[in-house]
């Protein structure tokens, strides 16, 4: 540079982030809705550290969050002011490119083991040292950082009252918007197809290791991003040792049961399918098990339904349940919802009284186990006005399927 030359003005924000996570307007639409929320509990800001809560408000899907006990990833949505996110210096390019944060002034970095200092800081300059603030306290909600940090938190902002916001996070997250019903269609689609891929594949003599190679691999073929949760579980009489489905080098004999529980995820969201098979030949009690499942479950997703409550699904299956003489594993619930987590809010189970709406994603998979093997079969599907749709494709077949 000569005497005469001018160094170059910073860069300024580009209007658009190059890789945003979801429109602008996907993310203005949840703060509102979470605002409206916040006014009627006389909420003057919401405090998130849950790292799929954190991403809902800010599209930053960091892969260091996901491991990291050490440096919290923090925002803070005031009721009426822009939010303020706290993190590492080293993720300050990947909010630059994937968020429509405004890195200038509503990103705060700190210093290892400094986040409480710089996150007080922060508060305080947005008129936040006394009033309400909701945070991850009660059901479903998990705040990811330390309890001491919290407890220190408070102790320096003593007229800043720290209360339970988990029902404003529960709802928010239970109804998706199409842009997220994209993405949880696809995920399940993945994983279906991998599924049944992965069925054509299996042979006697492979090992649950085998499986679950395949299932890796298959899944990245068909566009996954990752495995979320694998769950295999092979065998014959369930009722003695018990089921397990950590992935261990079981050999797949003939006449066993083989159940696979997986998803997929892609871009910040996760799918929840299961299938079950049988090596061989099945039995015809192998057969009968499964066509009951099969369909107990499309009977339970006829009451998955506007008007209902989640509740009314769990119920109807325990009476079809009592009706045949048989009975569930017994995990306390038959189903669940589906969205950035899996399992996440709501629950199908006895004393779920929330009612169903259009936009909840579910997974029902009420399962058995018996002496002739274990039987499970989930579905993800979408509540429409009308009923359901599926976003599971291929479904599970109506008949058992018989592998090698």
């Amino acid at each position: 540079m000569t005497i005469d030359q001018k160094p170059a003005q910073a860069a300024q924000p580009a209007s658009a982030p190059p890789y945003p996570d979801f429109p602008k307007e996907e993310f203005e639409r949840r703060y509102a809705a979470a605002r409206s929320l916040m006014a009627e509990q006389h909420l003057d800001a919401l405090l998130i550290t849950e790292e799929s809560n954190y991403t809902y408000f800010t599209g930053h899907r960091s892969v260091q969050n996901p491991g990291d006990k050490v440096r919290p990833y923090v925002i803070v949505l005031p009721l009426r002011a822009d939010p303020l996110v706290f993190v590492m210096p080293f993720e300050e390019g990947h909010i630059k490119l994937t968020t429509w944060l405004d890195w200038t002034r509503q990103v705060r970095t700190y210093k290892l083991f400094k986040h409480n200092d710089t996150l007080v800081e922060g508060l305080q300059e947005m008129g936040l040292s006394a009033g309400r603030i909701g945070c991850e306290l009660g059901r479903e909600q998990y705040l990811e950082f330390s309890y001491k940090d919290f407890t220190q938190l408070r102790e320096r902002l003593p007229e800043l009252e720290f209360v339970d916001a988990s029902d404003i996070l529960l709802t928010l997250r239970s109804v998706k918007s199409a842009l997220e019903i994209d993405r949880c269609r696809t995920a399940a689609r993945i994983v279906a197809r991998t599924l049944d891929r992965v069925f054509s594949a299996v042979k006697p003599g492979m090992t649950n290791v085998d499986v679950a190679r395949l299932v890796r691999v298959i899944m990245a073929e068909e566009g996954g991003e990752k495995v979320h949760r694998l769950a295999i579980a092979s065998g014959f009489d369930m009722t003695k040792a018990g089921k397990i489905s950590v992935t261990v080098p079981r050999v797949l004999e003939a006449g066993d049961t083989l159940t696979i529980d997986t998803g997929a995820g892609l871009q910040g969201y996760v799918s929840d399918i299961c299938r079950t098979g049988v090596v061989g030949r099945a039995s015809q009690q192998q057969k009968d098990m499964y066509k009951f499942i099969i369909e107990l479950n499309h009977k339970c997703y006829e009451q998955v339904r506007v008007g209902n409550q989640c509740e009314d699904v769990a119920i109807l299956c325990q009476q079809e349940v009592a009706r045949a003489g048989r009975a569930t594993q017994g995990v306390g619930r038959i189903g669940h919802g589906v969205g950035r987590d899996s399992p996440e809010y709501p629950s199908l189970a006895v004393g779920e009284k929330l009612p169903i709406l259009p936009g909840m994603i579910f997974s029902c998979n009420p399962n058995f186990l018996t002496q002739f093997g274990f039987f499970n079969s989930e579905e993800e599907f979408l509540v429409t006005e009308r009923g359901y749709e599926f976003l599971s494709s291929p479904q599970a077949p109506h008949e058992l399927r018989e592998l090698g």
